[in-house]
């Protein structure tokens, strides 16, 4: 063959291929409902194979610890704070609400007559196991002082390194979001959105079974976990809905510590156990003809912080508005609920597919916030919204394509409802940050390019941690400039 002959062939395959990255559509040619073909264009071919490059190196890399640059009410300390927010991703507040967390800082800063502070952290699977949580709380706790973890879930419902829980094997669990059970009758659920019983649930035709039913449930501590979360001196148990009374005892590394009652009736009741010393390992012990419906239980000290880890896997963060609010209500007037951190959206983001759907969402998203507010008219809200999510395009790991439609919608309805907003996908990098986290050297995320490993876990927490703090400093900062001009 000739030269020329060689050259033709050659110039009019690429000419061929130029066409076809010219004509062929962005989005391919369904062949099934499985099978797409594609053909890259010229921009993915030459242009595109360094876009968007995530260096986590430096990410990790830049972290701070923000502790360690100020002390809050330290005066000794002028820190520029403006200049110390261009190194973090701030908190984002309402244009017409710049000091929307001023209540909650409030109470902060007097803890010593307020005695508790109790932030509720909402989430979906991002935080289960008290991922993010765990980190968070244990900060707030070395600062401002609290023993215990706050609410559990009466039966574990996956695995945690906070504390270790084991229970009988005949506990039933009920949640107001997923599948929902449809023997339920009420929407009932508590704050945690589930309830679990030691019996089976009863009706309005109930009668006394011949036989007693028993079930007991065990904290105790991990050596994994943080330290603050290891002892307590106070047992809140959360419950309801039993139609007899039942019995408790409360256990020490196998020394009974009370033995009492727990109410029958339709309303939400609290038990509480206040021991002098503090506990490490303890034993709940259930007896009855019926079990009440327990919502809760908590552990506490008697004084500090408490972030509580309510992890609802698979939800949207759209369930407030379809439980029982009264009881809800009650409950968080009885715990006393001063900061919502509310962490949702990654479950519907590969559901949405356009910009109205994301819009839809955005406003169901509103009157979830405006529900909690309602319910706790003095509290305060922080929404912290979606990391980056990936989903394999042709042949690269990439940003769902309405992600940051979703991330707008959420952050609308954030400020709408005069809550403060946390950018967790622009921390993490932005467009297409997933794949690098997922690629670093350790991995920051798992390999499904949704969640977190355990270290991508402690750097994003340090990241709202350091955002919070920083707004707290400025909170205090701004109070003693006041104080000192009058």
């Amino acid at each position: 063959m000739k030269t020329k002959h060689v050259l033709y062939f050659v110039v009019g395959v690429l000419a061929i291929l130029g066409t076809l990255m010219a004509v062929f559509p962005k989005d391919g040619i369904r062949l099934t409902d499985e099978w797409v073909l594609y053909f890259p264009s010229f921009r993915e071919m030459f242009l595109d194979k360094n876009k968007n490059r995530i260096d986590t190196d430096s990410i990790v890399g830049n972290q701070i610890n923000i502790d360690s640059l100020m002390l809050l009410n330290d005066s000794t300390k002028e820190i520029d704070l403006e200049e110390l927010k261009k190194l973090l991703t701030p908190l984002e507040f309402p244009e017409d609400k710049p000091h929307a967390l001023d209540n909650f800082f409030a109470k902060l800063n007097n803890l010593n007559n307020e005695q508790k502070v109790r932030i509720m952290h909402y989430g979906d699977s991002q935080i289960e196991g008290d991922r993010i949580t765990a980190y968070f709380r244990s900060k707030l706790q070395g600062k401002y002082g609290g023993l215990g973890m706050g609410l559990c879930s009466p039966v574990a419902v996956y695995s945690q390194f906070s504390i270790i829980q084991e229970n009988s094997p005949n506990w039933y669990r009920y949640t107001g979001f997923g599948m929902i059970d449809n023997n339920i009758s009420h929407k009932k659920y508590g704050p945690m959105i589930a309830f679990n019983r030691f019996a089976p649930p009863t009706d309005s035709i109930w009668t006394r079974p011949k036989t007693k039913y028993a079930g007991w449930l065990s904290f105790s501590k991990s050596d994994i976990g943080y330290s603050n979360t290891k002892k307590f001196k106070e047992i809140y148990i959360y419950y309801g809905n039993a139609k007899e009374k039942s019995r408790i005892s409360i256990l020490s590394n196998n020394e009974i510590l009370v033995t009492d009652s727990l109410q029958k009736g339709d309303t939400l009741f609290v038990y509480k156990y206040v021991s002098s010393d503090y506990l490490e390992n303890v034993k709940l012990e259930f007896e009855g003809f019926d079990s009440p419906d327990i919502y809760a239980i908590s552990l506490e000290d008697a004084t500090g912080v408490y972030v509580d880890n309510i992890a609802l896997r698979g939800s949207s963060g759209t369930v407030f508005t379809t439980t029982h609010g009264g009881l809800l209500v009650q409950s968080f007037n009885l715990l006393g609920t001063d900061l919502f951190i509310l962490q949702f959206g990654g479950n519907s983001v590969p559901y949405i597919e356009d910009k109205k759907s994301a819009e839809q969402f955005g406003n169901y998203f509103y009157y979830q916030l405006a529900f909690l507010k309602n319910a706790v008219p003095n509290s305060c809200f922080i929404v912290i919204g979606p990391s980056d999510m990936a989903v394999k395009l042709k042949a690269d790991f990439e940003t769902y394509p309405n992600l940051e439609n979703i991330i707008e919608e959420i952050k609308k309805a954030t400020h709408k409802a005069g809550g403060v907003y946390w950018d967790m996908y622009k921390a993490m990098g932005g467009k297409n940050s997933m794949a690098a986290w997922v690629n670093a050297d350790p991995p920051l995320a798992g390999t499904d390019y949704t969640h977190f490993t355990p270290y991508g876990t402690s750097v994003i927490a340090n990241m709202f941690y350091n955002a919070f703090i920083l707004e707290a400093t400025d909170y205090t900062k701004r109070v003693k400039n006041e104080q000192a001009d009058k």
